[in-house]
């Protein structure tokens, strides 16, 4: 049973939510930013922050204090 009395247009909204799973399935892949940790550690760092140590090869996860190898 149809009903008349819509509260929004739900053919934009299906349409909408479509074309946000699109970008989401199709979005570029995550990258990290480069760093050499050799010469010391990032300047201002945010918690969760991820950096690749160009010097020793590995992610580098910042958690708030100290750089975490992963």
């Amino acid at each position: 049973m149809a009903y008349i009395n819509q509260p929004f247009d739900l053919h934009r909204f299906f349409k909408d939510i479509d074309q946000r799973l699109q970008k989401l399935e199709t979005a570029v892949r995550f990258t990290a930013p480069s760093f050499d940790f050799s010469g010391g550690n990032p300047s201002n760092p945010r918690t969760g922050d991820i950096f690749f140590d160009t010097d020793s090869g590995d992610l580098k996860y910042y958690d708030g204090s100290n750089f975490i190898t992963l």
